[in-house]
This record gives structure tokens, sequence and C-alpha cells, in this order.
């Protein structure tokens, strides 16, 4: 393996552990609000001193304001939505699977947005994913009742979508790829505090807008999960070079997030589902890695 399949391979086992720290921390009484909060300050606090040393750090200009108040919004509603969906006791396995709808999202996006026409093919790969997500979701055609965890777990991938199409167009000669990233959590704290105002008028659950004190083994954990779960992984996938993986092939390694994913869950929470959602999740899989054959194959 060359120092580029490395980067992702290392990227994917780190973000494969974004919902055991999210279990871990839920399993303590602590509400995904909180925790994302804490993420994304320590995420700050750790890409401040490597930007200032490498002398990339910039102010967002006036022209860039609005971009970064819609991709930070779009992030803390995405990371927020996924922390959630384990706040209501969905198991990993099942939320990350429903995360990875994804590629429908995108694809969905890429007709409405006439970048791309539908074809029968592509039709067929976002059916498929539905069906997937159908089978994860455990539910059944005679008692079709969604809860609130599912739910979330679908808006994270719709906003994870949203947030990869609006990460493509980040301003890239006046910003580095870390200096984006800074400006995302940046923006995205005020955001996800103005969101948790109403929230707690709507929700009593301290699980989803509680609010502690973390003691000592919580803020380990919470600075474990900015650093080995949302700086290193992100920070490795930008030094990744073209010329020594496809995109293909970097996102069919990212693809190992998922089953990671599930064997920790696994492991450590002894958290095992149905074989009919198991096949949902490899659907929704296989789904997606039918989406990068297809990206891979289309003209640039």
């Amino acid at each position: 393996m060359n120092r580029s399949q490395v980067y992702v391979v290392l990227a994917a086992v780190g973000l494969s552990f974004i919902l055991v720290f999210a279990t871990a921390l839920k399993n303590m009484g602590m509400s995904s609000y909180e925790q994302l909060f804490f993420r994304l300050i320590f995420s700050l606090l750790i890409l401040l001193p490597i930007l200032v040393y490498s002398r990339r750090i910039g102010f967002v200009s006036r022209n860039q304001i609005l971009f970064f108040a819609a991709i930070g919004s779009t992030y803390a509603f995405f990371a927020l939505s996924g922390l959630s969906a384990i706040a209501f006791g969905t198991p990993i396995a099942v939320s990350v699977a429903l995360i990875y709808t994804q590629p429908i999202f995108t694809t969905v996006i890429s007709f409405a947005t006439r970048q791309e026409k539908p074809t029968v093919i592509n039709i067929v790969i976002v059916l498929l994913g539905v069906l997937g997500a159908f089978l994860v979701s455990g539910l059944a055609a005679a008692n079709p009742q969604i809860g609130p965890g599912v739910v979330f777990s679908v808006l994270a991938g719709f906003f994870y979508a949203v947030y990869l199409w609006l990460k493509r167009r980040a301003p890239k000669k006046t910003s580095t790829p870390l200096q984006v990233l800074f400006n995302t959590y940046l923006f995205a704290v005020p955001i996800l505090l103005i969101a948790w105002l109403p929230s707690r008028s709507l929700s009593t659950d301290p699980l989803l807008v509680g609010a502690i004190v973390p003691d000592a083994v919580q803020f380990l954990l919470l600075f474990s999960f900015a650093l080995v779960s949302t700086v290193l992984p992100y920070g490795l996938l930008n030094y990744v070079k073209a010329e020594e993986i496809s995109p293909t092939s970097e996102g069919m390694l990212l693809l190992g997030d998922p089953l990671l994913h599930a064997l920790w869950a696994m492991l450590f929470f002894q958290q095992y589902i149905s074989v009919v959602q198991y096949v949902g999740a490899f659907l929704i899989l296989g789904s997606a890695a039918m989406n990068l054959r297809l990206a891979a194959k289309r003209p640039s």
C-alpha cells in the first residue's frame, strides 16, 4: 500500500469510532447536544495551533460568510442528527447504515440541480439503497411505525449529502483544506447553541438536550472523540494525493467505516441486529459502492 492508501485506511478507522464514542458518552448521561458542542470546541483547539504553526490561518472574508454559515449549519445538523439517533437507542449498525444512504440523496440532488440526468441504472441503484434502508430500519408492513432514532439517522444521511455538496464548493484559492475545516466548525458552534435553545422547550429528554458538568473521564473521552474521530481522519484525508489513489478506490476504502462500526458495536456493547437488517445494511453499502463505480466512469 502506498502512503495515500494508508491515510485513507487510517481515516476510515478513526471515523468508525464516532458512534462508539457517542454511545459511551450517552451511557454516562451526556446529551447529543453537549457531546457535539465539546467535540467541536476541542477540534477547534486542536486545529488552531496547527494552523498558527503552519502560518496558514486566515480570517473569513465578507464574501465567504454566507458559504461558511451554510456549511457550518449543515455540518452541525448532520453531526447532531447522527448523535441523536444514538440518544434514542438506535443500534450503531442500524444508525451508521442509514447514514450511508447519503449517496441516494447525493444522486437525487444531482438530478434536482440538473447536474446529472436520470438513467435506468441510476434509478435501480437508488431503489436498491431505499430497499436496504427499509430492511435495516426494522419496519414491517403490518406495523410501519418509524421511531425517532430512524428519522434522525436518515436525516443525518441527507445532511451528509448536502454537506459534501457544499464542501466541493469551498473556496480553494483563499483557504486551505484545514482552514475550511476550522471555519466550518467555528460557524457550527454558534449555530448549534442557537438550535439548542428552542430544542429545550420542545423536548425534555436529557439524553437529547440535557447538560451536565463533565468529569475527568468524560473530558478525556470528549477530547479523544475530537482527536481520533474528527481532526485526525479529516486531516489525513487532506493529505491524500490524487495521483496515488483514485476517488473510487478512496471511496471504497472509506466504506470500511460502517463495517468497522458494526464490529465495534458487537465487541464493545454486545449490540446485535437481525439477519434481515444486516442484509439491508449490505444493500445500502452495495448501492454506495455501485454509485462510486458509476461516478468513476462519468466524463469529468
